[in-house]
């Protein structure tokens, strides 16, 4: 028992604030572990010890959500409890322990073996809670000293994906706010609904919603004033689905990237390529393939969240040689996210072919143009056709792909031809 008793203490000068309470705790399971079979203080204590180190990991977990609520408040400049509803907890799912049976009393040699496996259970969990709660606790005070350094952060200009991959490193001050278009109005909704997958219906003209929900799109034709720069024309890719499906051939030109714009090759199909990903979130038997995970609110290219298992997620730069794209470590029943930026010389009405394995939803500047279905699937170029609206200059993309088994990957097209 002696591993275990270090474990205990180690959780409990780290977790609990009423260390001392807890640290007797400790060193009465280490006492009673010599004690006669039928004394049931022992596993007491170790339930005892362990539902303590969860109390205390949950009050740390809530300390980091409120404290990058308050860094994403300054950020966004906004109310400090609609930024703590954006930041999901990161308080992790734990498997529970078998508190009845490590109460109950040894009586026979044959439940020794079932008592070490649940006392082990109890270990793990706990060096697991260890380990989350110090780097959590450093996130915790890495934030404290930028909030407490001036606020410069809140003045700065946001920044392109291009111009932070070009940095060494994450900016631990860039938050990328993709819920642009206000959720709730019929448009919305309206698009919500016809952006879902219909076998029936493959190709969806998107763009009608989309121009109702972007002002900035209606404001193409407006006379210009005397010295104004006269907006240019918004540029419409062809509607025939025979062009369309030319993407599924190899002799069909194509190119890898994200900016799109006069100048060069001329080519069909522009291939999507560079993504920042991050995964896997927990989605046990597939349970939470419709769960709001934190980038579906704000994509924070610098924040740490707890994924499966216990797993401390970061965002991973990705840049793939072929259509489909896979995220880094992929793992079974997790649910993945992809953020990259599609640059525009104009504003366009493009067609985008979208592809998954397995259920994926998409969003273009914060408007849901791809809901597939919540089948298992494999992956194909073409499983579905969306006709979008591209502003000028950046345009936000999050992708939500889930992994159910096997394999996973994802895929966006643009058709640049007219």
């Amino acid at each position: 028992m002696k591993p275990l008793r270090h474990i205990l203490l180690l959780s409990a000068a780290l977790l609990a604030p009423g260390a001392p309470a807890v640290l007797a705790a400790a060193e009465a399971a280490d006492a009673s572990a010599a004690a006669p079979a039928n004394d049931q203080h022992l596993g007491s204590d170790i339930v005892g010890i362990y539902d303590t180190a969860v109390a205390n990991l949950e009050q740390i977990c809530d300390d980091y959500r409120r404290i990058k609520a308050i860094q994403q408040a300054k950020q966004l400049d906004i109310p400090y409890d609609e930024a703590y509803r954006n930041i999901s907890s990161v308080m992790p799912v734990l498997d529970p322990v078998d508190a009845p049976l490590l109460r109950r009393a040894i009586r026979h040699p044959d439940d020794i073996a079932t008592h070490k496996h649940a006392v082990e259970k109890v270990e793990t969990q706990i060096e697991m809670m260890i380990d989350l709660a110090a780097k959590l606790l450093e996130e915790i005070e890495v934030i404290q000293v930028r909030l407490l350094d001036g606020g410069e952060m809140a003045k700065r200009p946001e920044a392109t994906l291009e111009e932070i991959v070009q940095k060494p490193e994450y900016d631990p001050d860039e938050v990328i706010e993709i819920a642009q278009v206000r959720e709730g109005s019929p448009a919305f909704a309206q698009l919500e609904e016809l952006a879902k997958d219909d076998e029936k219906q493959q190709f969806k003209d998107l763009t009608p919603l989309m121009h109702e929900l972007m002002p900035d799109i209606k404001d193409l034709t407006k006379e210009t004033q005397e010295g104004e720069e006269r907006p240019r024309d918004l540029f419409r890719s062809s509607d025939n689905p025979a062009a369309l499906m030319r993407i599924t051939d190899p002799e069909a030109p194509h190119t890898f990237g994200r900016k799109i714009g006069d100048g060069g090759a001329p080519v069909e199909w522009l291939f999507v390529n560079s993504w920042y990903t991050i995964g896997p979130f927990p989605n046990p038997m597939r349970i939470n393939i419709h769960t709001k995970f934190p980038p579906e609110t704000v994509v924070d290219l610098a924040a740490t969240y707890v994924g499966k298992d216990g797993r401390l997620l970061r965002w991973e730069w990705e840049q793939s040689g072929v259509p489909m794209v896979q995220p880094s470590a992929p793992d079974q029943y997790g649910v993945y996210y992809a953020y990259t930026e599609i640059s525009c010389d104009r504003p366009m009405d493009l067609w985008v072919a979208v592809g998954s394995d397995d259920k994926a939803n998409v969003w273009l500047n914060g408007m849901p143009i791809w809901v597939s279905s919540d089948r298992l699937k494999g992956w194909r170029v073409n499983e579905g056709f969306r006709k979008v609206t591209f502003r000028r200059g950046i345009n936000k993309v999050l992708y939500r792909v889930e992994n159910g088994w096997l394999n996973i990957g994802f895929s966006m097209a643009i058709r640049v031809a007219p």
